[in-house]
């Protein structure tokens, strides 16, 4: 059996593993996530571009896991999450995107904004 936390998992999902939030491990990435969102959408009247805060975790970090990044969105645009996702396309920055500089990314808006 994996515990992530204090959640017991008999058979963890390989994306809830890569998106942990809870171990010590994992808590500096997270925390440093929703404050590159929180940066973006304070900076962005409400909205979040994924290539900026991709940018503003490779700052602190460096480079890390790709998956890693990509499996974050999901729980910080879930019910208890702090994002919403939008209908809104903006192109991605290649610089931090492999391959991926030719395709647009759904933005997220900051949950409560201007409320």
């Amino acid at each position: 059996m994996t515990t992530l936390g204090t959640r017991p998992v008999d058979e963890p999902d390989f994306l809830a593993l890569l998106a942990d939030e809870y171990t010590p491990l994992a808590k500096p990435l997270a925390d440093a996530f929703r404050d590159a969102c929180r940066n973006d959408a304070d900076a962005h009247d409400g909205w979040v571009h994924p290539s900026r805060v991709s940018a503003l975790l490779h700052d602190s970090f460096g480079d890390f896991d790709p998956r890693r990044f990509s499996a974050l969105w999901s729980p910080a645009c879930g019910r208890e999450g702090y994002l919403d996702k939008t209908d809104r396309l903006a192109p991605i920055d290649p610089e931090h995107s492999r391959g991926n500089g030719n395709k647009d990314v759904r933005l997220r808006r900051w949950r409560g904004w201007g409320e």
